[in-house]
């Protein structure tokens, strides 16, 4: 009996082995269809089958049309694995300058155009120049090489030979378990690369005997599917471990639906002081992280869970990346023993898996700069204001005790009465500003001409030399706002007084709402010199650093109509002045009927 005989069998084996791989994978494991490993898998288990099977009935076939049929479909299985296993070896090894759109045709489109010429050989011969059949134990062709099939050759061996050296190369800097997936896709690589350089090496004159890498896809399947259910190789977990997690500048974990800790980057390492934790529970890695524990697990199927820690580490003196990309020492200097650092850690379910992902953001100098200008803030409202007050108040004894005889420093308390006024101001605008920079708005419900005509009719007792002008609605005009909106009103129609050039400014103010009842336009139109560009970039939110005007009026202005859902906009008119037109949605009503009411 020939070797052949015995061959055949072997191949019908292989092939099935290679078929029954891919369906256990595919039944055993939670997989997404979509991502380049999986689809370079289901290639490469599917193309062997087909190769394998194929060549075995090619050796059990005696005819020359049987033979050259059978042929054709190990071409198409050729190409299919030639096709799929560059996708899927690069994928395992993190190589994703490949994996684009337009560099995938260069890896995956030249097998598939040998394997097209390899079934049209009889109408160019680019593969095989000369075929013959030859009876013996076995029937066989023999073929005399094209400049196709050297082609082919030369680009397979040199394509494999790199896709090896690239899963080596990145099995460099990895540990535990992403460390052996690569090893054993090498390793599977390896044994179709020897067989083929066997095969040839055993080739007689008229071609070789017996070709050997078929048979060898079997075990190829079998590594690559130990691999994939030991070692979790299209886990979603562990295409996260290889293309993100270990990419990731910040701490990240990963953690499996049993409690056991699955994959995790060096940041994280560095941050716990520990050794790769794959592989324990949670119980252990966190042991002195309740709060850590706690939101592992009770973690929403969707959405996020948030949790604060505190970790403090003992190491060298070192240094550390934070939350905003700054590089900070965090050793206080004391034994090697690194300052307590602050963290948030995100918990997040992967989608479909039961796994959660714990990323964890360094916010130290932000929680410091937090408390900073928090004690600022309370410095400027309380300690700052209270000594502005006094001495307004002893300003106006003073005033009191001079009396007459203070003709001479009159003007001199005037300036000092108008300061004090001032910066009083500026502590209940940064009081006012600290109350919507951050935190969600108290919303309320406000109508708008109520609270206009209050406004307007302070603004009459208390300024009786501006000439005021009025159109307001009869009828309620409801808006749903910020607590602070009233202040809006404030601040537009005290600017544009302050602001004025004649000793009799002149203010339009009016509220219109909208034909349709939808939206409602609060406007406010003065005589003065208007607002330079720097001022109205603040005003209308174009620039939000104040580097170029002093004050936080216009900024608040901005702020509080954002916060309520309104629109703000500021005209300048040839004839000069301002008029700031700020729009908001009407809460259902219907639009009201406006009539004047100069005043």
């Amino acid at each position: 009996m020939s070797t052949a005989t015995y061959v055949g069998p072997l191949l019908w084996v292989a092939g099935a082995t290679s078929l029954l791989v891919l369906a256990a994978v595919l039944w055993r494991r939670r997989v997404s269809l979509g991502g380049p490993e999986v689809v370079g898998f289901v290639g490469l288990a599917t193309g062997a089958t087909l190769w394998t099977w194929a060549y075995a009935l090619e050796l059990g076939a005696t005819t020359l049309p049987a033979i050259a049929a059978y042929h054709h479909l190990v071409w198409i299985g050729t190409g299919i694995v030639g096709a799929s296993w560059p996708v899927f070896a690069l994928a395992v090894a993190g190589d994703d300058r490949w994996l684009t759109r337009f560099r995938l045709p260069l890896i995956s489109g030249p097998p598939l155009g040998f394997a097209l010429l390899g079934v049209s050989n009889a109408a160019h011969r680019l593969i095989y120049r000369d075929v013959s059949l030859v009876s013996g134990d076995v029937a066989r062709v023999t073929v005399t090489p094209g400049v196709g099939l050297v082609a082919f050759l030369v680009w397979s061996f040199a394509v494999n030979s790199y896709v090896l050296w690239r899963l080596l190369r990145s099995r460099r800097g990895t540990t535990g378990a992403a460390r052996t997936r690569r090893l054993a896709v090498f390793v599977a690589g390896v044994l179709p690369m020897l067989a083929g350089v066997v095969s040839i090496a055993l080739a007689t004159g008229d071609g070789p005997t017996i070709d050997f890498t078929p048979a060898t896809f079997s075990v190829t399947t079998v590594i690559t599917g130990v691999a994939i259910t030991r070692y979790r190789l299209l886990d979603s977990i562990a295409v996260a471990q290889d293309h993100v997690v270990g990419r990731l500048s910040d701490p990240v974990v990963i953690v499996d639906g049993d409690g056991t800790v699955r994959a995790t980057n060096g940041a994280a390492r560095r941050l716990f002081g520990t050794d790769d934790p794959t592989g324990r529970s949670v119980e252990r890695v966190f042991e002195r992280r309740p709060e850590l524990l706690e939101a592992i697990r009770g973690a929403p199927r969707d959405g996020r869970t948030e949790v604060t820690v505190t970790v403090e580490r003992t190491a060298d003196r070192g240094a550390t990346t934070t939350a905003e990309g700054r590089a900070g020492a965090v050793a206080d200097g004391v034994g090697g023993t690194d300052a307590p650092r602050t963290f948030t850690a995100a918990v997040e379910p992967i989608a479909g898996t039961g796994a959660v992902v714990l990323v964890f953001r360094d916010i130290t100098e932000r929680r410091a700069a937090e408390e900073r200008a928090e004690v600022f803030n309370r410095m400027l409202r309380h300690d700052l204001r209270n000594d502005i007050a006094v001495i307004d108040g002893y300003l106006g004894l003073l005033r009191q005790e001079l009396g007459d005889d203070a003709e001479g420093v009159a003007d001199v308390m005037d300036v000092l009465t108008t300061r004090t006024d001032g910066m009083l101001a500026v502590t209940e605008q940064a009081a006012l500003a600290d109350s919507v920079v951050d935190a969600a708005p108290d919303v309320r419900r406000f109508d708008v001409a109520s609270v206009v005509r209050r406004r307007c009719e302070q603004v009459a007792a208390e300024h009786p030399r501006v000439r005021l002008e009025t159109t307001l609605p009869d009828d309620e005009v409801p808006i749903t706002a910020a607590s602070a909106f009233p202040s809006v009103v404030d601040n537009l129609i005290e600017n544009a007084i302050e602001h004025a050039a004649a000793d009799r400014p002149h203010l339009v103010v009016s509220v219109d709402v909208a034909p349709d009842g939808s939206t409602v336009d609060l406007r406010i139109a003065d005589d003065g010199p208007g607002l330079s560009p720097a001022e109205r970039a603040v005003l209308v939110g174009e620039d939000r650093t104040l580097d170029r005007v002093t004050g936080l009026g216009l900024w608040l202005i901005n702020r509080i109509t954002q916060l309520s859902g309104g629109t703000i906009a500021a005209d300048v008119p040839d004839g000069g002045g301002t008029v700031v037109t700020l729009s908001f949605p009407v809460a259902g009503a219907s639009p009201p009927a406006a009539t004047a009411s100069p005043s």
